[in-house]
């Protein structure tokens, strides 16, 4: 199979819906400004009335299945339209969803005492027949629309029936939301163009269901002309935007066969982040001219130049304000002014100057390789002025722009976006693309023509970085030198084994990972021994250290005395639970899952959770396809407890065994690796010792005084304890060797009597030599 580049895949996080705050404050951002008083006054108000807001969305959720089941039988007839309504989904183990805590408070004698939250009382007279009657003869209802005819709930279907409970029940909630929000952005976005796939007549029950959903709703805040305003405005919003015919799908202007992606649907724009766009005409006010000036230099230059190095291009400027320039002609001055050229053209390769044009003068990426070398003949017949002649004079530029807007970025919502250049597209849009000398689409087109050579998906570029999970493209760096590609199902990552082991628990690697030395603990139960007081074990850990052990594995640090768990240890320590069974408690804990699941999207939080239950990274696509099916549909807890019943840690850690980390990632490697950690963990001079069989093996028939001139070869780091340790072994053991500095400088030492030999089956490696110890080494 041949794997080729990607352009990568950098997060795109677009804003699903808007509130007030982020509305202004991305406008004022957009345009480089601080707010205006007025938008100050804005935000000022929705703060004041933030209470308010939280209350009137309290008192809707509160009563939300009488508002559901009056729009519902305003349009159905023949039963009962709630039954077909499903409960909401269950959240509660879902990442991301976090419940409230409840108010509380303590008592003097330190006891919690629970309290109900209060909700407002507004007051709901509509009981039993009083309520049917005053709905019937209430003055403020919604007629209903000439010739309307109600829905019989048997010929509608069951399938039908729950697809509309569904869909009123969602509607209810977005006006919720956008009541908090104070923005009508989330009911534009759900309900524009469901008019354009829902059959008229449905159409019109819907629309008579919403007028009666607010009529309702009005109907528990008749002393509250604040909150029926609020109410009836995003109420109106809902309505207006479902009556909306289907909006077009918008078309790329200029497609030629070279460009890819031809349709934006609308509900894509909407959802998108406005864009605002700069028009000069002849009468507008100097301010507004002012406006437009700015956002010329903002687009050509990537920044407010005024601001940022206190240059103002001011016989331009006053020319394009008294209309001599139109916008167009403005645009083309600044790009053969002395500043771009010195910004964007001498410090940077052709390349990456055809790129940064293309940015500048049409508001996009180059498109393909065919456009690049079209502009790389322009630039070398003619120079810089000719590549900016080039792109200003040019249809796309006329068709998109025109004479008086000012040129702007055309990147996610506001055009169906290319695939093959996506990554390169949105690192080229960032404020620091200017700090990249080295081109990016030229050096990906090129990539596209061949496959990578010898290369794993996920070897060069493709494995994520510890602290990024669930990247499949990570973000190249500004050398270029990491080049992504393709990663499907059945491949699987790279994995650098980094356990005290070798694989099939003989003994200890001298060579290991750097941050990985980690004792293995094991509990040894003391209540099956024959006589457990005679013969007392000092090597084996104590149940404190073991639930120190674990504490660090899974929460990776240690914990305040409030926060851990003091009823799991008082049952461990009474050997009433199993090592596996304190993991599972400590993972199933609160703490654990707000740290590792609540505030983490679903791959992050599977990923962490793996790793600190299994001790290694996820192994790919399909591994992870498993715990997404698990996580989807049993929720949290059940995604614990397949990680710890797994027949993996049943083989690697069974019942008595803190789990460890036993692989890592290249990248952890790397970073592990890099020259800030090496400063604070400075690298090993000498061989480490663990304590291990090879230990008794290496001096099983060594002497008192071998022992000691051993000790001082070895700068004293066996103690006069370790000799009391070794007893009588006539096993010979396979152990891993590295030689000492003071061995290689001397080989007359004992160091010689330990013959360098390559394990059986396994390939020689510089890095992991085996040595053979006999019982004749003495």
């Amino acid at each position: 199979m041949s794997v080729y580049a990607s352009s990568g895949s950098p997060v795109a996080r677009p804003q699903q819906y808007h509130t007030l705050p982020t509305a202004l404050i991305s406008q004022a951002e957009q345009q480089d400004r601080s707010l205006k008083s007025t938008e100050l006054r804005a935000l000022a108000n929705y703060f004041r009335s933030g209470a308010k807001r939280l209350e009137v969305a309290t008192t809707i959720g509160a009563h939300a299945s009488e508002i559901v089941e009056a729009g519902a039988n305003r349009i159905f007839y023949g039963g009962s339209p709630m039954a077909y309504l499903d409960p909401p989904f269950n959240r509660d183990q879902l990442p991301g969803y976090t419940l409230p805590p409840r108010p509380f408070t303590r008592s003097k004698d330190g006891q919690t005492l629970n309290l109900n939250l209060k909700l407002p009382q507004y007051g709901n007279p509509l009981r039993g027949f009083s309520q049917w009657l005053q709905t019937q003869l209430s003055q403020d209802r919604d007629p209903l629309p000439d010739g309307f005819r109600p829905i019989n709930i048997s010929r509608y279907g069951v399938a039908r029936m729950k697809r509309s409970m569904r869909d009123l029940d969602w509607f209810l909630r977005y006006v919720t939301y956008a009541i908090v929000a104070d923005d009508s952005s989330i009911l534009t976005v759900n309900a524009c163009g469901l008019r354009g796939v829902i059959p008229e007549d449905v159409t019109e029950a819907t629309i008579v269901a919403l007028r009666e959903m607010r009529w309702r709703t009005l109907g528990y805040f008749q002393q509250d002309a604040e909150a029926k305003a609020m109410i009836q405005e995003q109420f109106d919003a809902l309505i207006a935007a479902y009556q909306v015919e289907k909006p077009p799908v918008r078309l790329r202007i200029g497609v030629s066969n070279q460009q890819q992606g031809l349709k934006l649907p609308e509900s894509y724009a909407l959802a998108a982040t406005t864009r605002p766009k700069f028009v000069m005409k002849p009468q507008m006010a100097e301010t507004e001219k002012q406006a437009v000036i700015k956002a010329a230099y903002r687009q050509v230059f990537e920044r407010d130049i005024t601001r940022e190095y206190g240059v103002a291009l001011t016989g331009l400027e006053s020319r394009f304000r008294s209309n001599e320039f139109s916008t167009k002609e403005f645009i083309r001055q600044l790009g053969k002014s002395r500043l771009y050229r010195d910004l964007f053209y001498e410090p940077f390769t052709i390349s990456r100057v055809i790129e940064l044009a293309v940015r500048h003068f049409l508001g996009r990426g180059l498109y393909s390789l065919e456009e690049f070398q079209q502009y790389f003949d322009v630039i070398t017949q003619g120079g810089l002025s000719a590549l900016i002649d080039a792109l200003i004079d040019s249809t796309e530029y006329t068709d998109y722009f025109g004479e008086e807007t000012v040129p702007y970025l055309r990147g996610l919502g506001q055009e169906a976006q290319e695939c093959r250049n996506w990554g390169a597209q949105i690192n080229l849009f960032k404020y620091s693309a200017m700090a990249r000398k080295l081109p990016q689409f030229v050096t990906l087109f090129g990539e596209y023509q061949k496959p990578l050579p010898n290369q794993h998906p996920y070897g060069a570029g493709n494995d994520p970085l510890e602290i990024q999970f669930g990247a499949i493209f990570p973000d190249q760096d500004q050398d270029g030198g990491e080049h992504p590609a393709y990663y499907k199902r059945e491949h699987r990552r790279i994995l650098i084994h980094c356990d005290w082991q070798n694989g099939n628990g003989a003994h200890s690697i001298w060579q290991s990972v750097p941050g990985s030395e980690h004792r293995v603990l094991k509990l040894t139960s003391l209540s099956h021994r024959p006589h457990p007081t005679a013969d007392v074990d000092l090597s084996a850990p104590s149940p404190t250290a073991m639930i120190q052990a674990a504490y660090r594995q899974v929460f990776g640090r240690d914990l305040l005395a409030d926060q851990r768990l003091t009823t799991a240890e008082s049952l461990f320590k009474a050997q009433q639970i199993s090592v596996r069974e304190f993991v599972r408690q400590l993972a199933k804990s609160r703490l654990f899952r707000s740290l590792f699941w609540d505030s983490l999207y679903v791959t992050k939080a599977i990923e962490y959770i793996h790793r600190r239950l299994l001790g290694r990274p996820t192994y790919g696509r399909e591994e992870m396809g498993r715990y997404y099916d698990i996580a989807a549909k049993q929720g949290f807890y059940a995604l614990v407890n397949a990680i710890i019943d797994s027949p993996e840690y049943s083989q690697t850690f069974g019942e008595n065994t803190v789990p460890y980390e036993r692989m890592i990632t290249p990248k952890g490697l790397e970073m592990r690796l890099s020259p800030q950690v090496r400063a604070t963990h400075r690298a090993r001079e000498e061989e480490r010792v663990y304590e291990g069989k090879w230990v008794k093996a290496a001096l099983e028939h060594h002497t008192s005084a071998e022992y000691h001139a051993h000790l001082n070869g070895k700068n004293g780091k066996l103690t006069a304890f370790d000799l009391q340790q070794v007893k009588g072994n006539s096993n010979a053991e396979t152990v891993p060797f590295t030689p000492a500095k003071n061995e290689v400088e001397h080989p007359n030492s004992q160091a010689d009597q330990i013959q360098p030999a390559a394990e059986p089956n396994q390939p020689s490696d510089p890095g992991y030599v085996e040595a053979s110890v006999s019982n004749q080494a003495g």
